[in-house]
């Protein structure tokens, strides 16, 4: 029988031991590496999100005067909400097009009203053509949520209470694209019966212009 002993320490046996502290040292490491490496580039995602939000007040001098010159909208219109919808992309559909979206970014409303930014984001275009016809028609005029036809759209203003609305669209910088549109909404009839267009249209056209110089100023 062959002694694998040296003053009285087994060596075979410290080899042995040895090799399997090892390989499980080694299977640690394997099997912990896809750990580690997932844990890495979530923190790398969480430095550049934080690398990407602004560090100045320019953003925040920005956005809060687009919400002034809502609020000054909404209160020169004696009316329950101004808004500001923005749209963009959102994924895509299976054969490779480009889903288009929108979702409200800005919103001032009376007291007692109720805010709709939590049923206007990442909406799909396509459910609100009306809307979008609307849109492009570029009037102002104030519309009375009864006199649309049965669709998406006219529900959904009648589910946030409103009785008239008004819509103009939002174009960029340079005049050539509309990035979302200005809405204005009233949710009670003593409201609504007291608006005058020629009053209105005006009105949401001048604070359009405001508001775009704000929103072009964003993308410089």
């Amino acid at each position: 029988m062959v002694d694998n002993t040296v003053e009285g320490i087994d060596i075979f046996g410290s080899w042995v031991e040895a090799g399997m502290v090892l390989a499980a040292l080694g299977a640690g490491i394997l099997l912990g590496y896809p750990m580690i490496k997932s844990f890495l580039k979530k923190r790398d995602e969480k430095k550049s999100i934080w690398k990407e939000l602004p560090t100045s007040n320019s953003f925040v001098n920005l956005h809060t005067k687009v919400h002034e010159h809502l609020t000054e909208l909404r209160v020169l219109g004696d009316a329950g909400r101004s808004q500001v919808v923005q749209f963009h992309n959102g994924g895509k559909f299976i054969d490779g097009s480009s889903m288009k979206r929108f979702s409200l970014t800005h919103e001032s409303c009376r007291s007692g009203v109720s805010e709709t930014r939590h049923t206007r984001q990442d909406v799909i275009l396509t459910m609100f053509g009306e809307m979008l016809e609307l849109v492009t028609a570029d009037n102002g005029t104030p519309i009375l949520t009864s006199k649309l036809p049965d669709c998406h759209f006219k529900r959904h203003l009648e589910s946030n209470s409103v009785i008239l609305f008004s819509l103009v669209p939002i174009r960029n910088a340079n005049g050539m694209s509309v990035i979302g549109c200005l809405s204005v909404e009233w949710c009670s009839w003593v409201k609504a019966d007291a608006v005058i267009e020629e009053d209105i249209v005006p009105m949401i056209t001048e604070k359009r212009r405001y508001i775009e110089a704000e929103l072009a100023a964003q993308t410089t």
